[in-house]
């Protein structure tokens, strides 16, 4: 479940503290979770209105160690801000919403983090819910998809699943747009999740390629983090886009020509040192090729939902479904 809430006016603060709660109740979260998400969506989306003109509140479900929450994403292109120090501690006023502060929000969140820079806007995460005890300590995972302008239906998929203390991942983009592009995603994630976890990341490809011949086709990566022997597997097929960050180094994971479904062609993987710290980014060919981390400092050490929406929300092309996913090892 999830939603994306413009914010122009006054109104439309009201508006999403009221989807929030209604979010919130749906989840079965207690009373408390649901005033916390009240105030913390009422904050943000004030802040918004005053410092930006205008920007976005996306709500989303989470389900965390089974334990679910709701995520809070504010995002804008305003000014930044200038004392983001300041800004989280208590006491400071944001002026004219609830006086309540961003350290006041990050006490009422599970999870909080921000991120913001002068003169490129500003990100904030919260996720309001009890927090759950790690089922899997060592990954943290986060994702910003989007259809088309003016499609109703995303022909990109992605999905994740442990198996054995690995994590595994997928990101898919069916080729075009609309139903028969999420028909064939929707198939090639059905084969991914079945398959054998001794597997190897180019030996699902084929199943998958095997398994959706009766759609139109996707370009397809897959990725497998062993925290263990501290490696990243990773085989691709098309367009899709994937490196691993570990600090002073960036490594291009590449992916093989063609389209699983189609004319695939023998798959070539790649691998990569995995260990704490280290940071996974996969796109789809919606965000624009030339996204890269060097406008924006300091990124790549926030919440993996934090990464993914700032990105989006910078190289995201309304011309396509548009597809980011952050993995970031503990």
């Amino acid at each position: 479940m999830e939603t994306t809430l413009s914010l122009a006016d006054k109104s439309g603060v009201a508006h999403a503290r009221r989807r929030a709660v209604e979010m919130a109740q749906a989840l079965g979260l207690p009373d408390r979770s649901q005033a916390d998400a009240a105030l913390v969506v009422t904050e943000a989306a004030t802040n918004i209105l005053k410092y930006a003109g205008h920007g976005e509140i996306v709500l989303k479900s989470t389900d965390d160690a089974g334990a679910s929450s709701l995520d809070v994403i504010a995002l804008d292109r305003g000014p930044g801000i200038a004392n983001l120090g300041a800004a989280c501690s208590d006491g400071f006023s944001t002026g004219g919403s609830l006086g309540a502060g961003l350290g006041t929000i990050a006490r009422h969140s599970a999870v909080f983090d921000i991120y913001s820079i002068q003169g490129c806007g500003t990100a904030l995460f919260a996720r309001v819910g009890e927090k759950a005890a790690a089922e899997h300590p060592r990954f943290l995972v986060g994702a910003k998809s989007t259809p088309k302008r003016g499609q109703d239906i995303n022909g990109d998929a992605w999905s994740v699943r442990h198996a054995g203390g690995n994590l595994w991942l997928t990101l898919l983009d069916g080729l075009g747009h609309g139903p028969l592009a999420a028909e064939a995603s929707r198939r090639a994630v059905d084969v991914f999740m079945r398959a054998d976890p001794a597997a190897l990341p180019q030996e699902v490809l084929r199943d998958v390629h095997s398994g959706i011949k009766a759609t139109r086709g996707a370009v397809m990566a897959i990725a497998r983090f062993d925290p263990v022997n501290a490696i990243l597997s990773f085989a691709g097929v098309g367009n899709i886009v994937g490196i691993v960050n570990a600090g002073e180094t960036t490594q291009h994971l590449l992916s093989t020509d063609g389209t699983v479904g189609y004319n695939m062609r023998s798959v070539r993987p790649t691998e990569a040192r995995w260990a704490p710290g280290s940071v996974f980014i996969a796109t789809t060919d919606g965000l624009t090729t030339r996204w890269n981390l060097n406008r924006h400092p300091g990124l790549i050490s926030r919440h993996p939902s934090l990464i993914a929406s700032v990105l989006h929300r910078d190289f995201a092309r309304d011309s396509d479904d548009a597809t980011i996913v952050v993995v970031k090892a503990l």
